[in-house]
């Protein structure tokens, strides 16, 4: 069982990612969380999305950024080294305390659109703040 969830959707047609919590909607792709070390986070598609987001979409992966790119020059690598997805369900464990103000989380979200008959895996990269 997961200390936290994060539901994911995808904002409108595009290939960009909103989360959200079951204790909050920050309504953009930054969530912040009160997760912990040693916790499990687990990401799945969100049940009842925000009006202009859906759910047209299968997790596919969960890998770790490339740390070297400028957009990614506050990110820390919080969780284990390759959350799993399976089934559609990406879970992940809290391996290190939050840096503090201003980091964020180190990771790709892989999805596929379902509408899309090619299933190219496309890429998102929402942020994971950790408290």
């Amino acid at each position: 069982m997961a200390d936290i969830n994060i539901y994911v959707s995808r904002i409108g047609q595009s290939n960009n990612l909103s989360l959200r919590d079951a204790s909050s909607d920050p309504g953009d792709d930054t969530l912040t969380t009160t997760v912990d070390v040693n916790q499990t986070i687990q990401w799945s598609l969100d049940p009842t999305p925000d009006p202009g987001r859906n759910t047209d979409i299968a997790l596919v992966s969960i890998t770790k950024a490339d740390s070297t790119l400028p957009k990614y020059a506050n990110s820390q690598q919080l969780l284990q080294a390759d959350p799993t997805v399976s089934n559609g369900v990406g879970t992940g464990t809290v391996v290190s305390a939050s840096p503090g103000s201003g980091k964020f989380e180190n990771y790709t979200i892989g999805f596929t659109i379902n509408s899309d008959s090619s299933h190219t895996v496309q890429y998102d990269d929402p942020k994971l703040i950790m408290k």
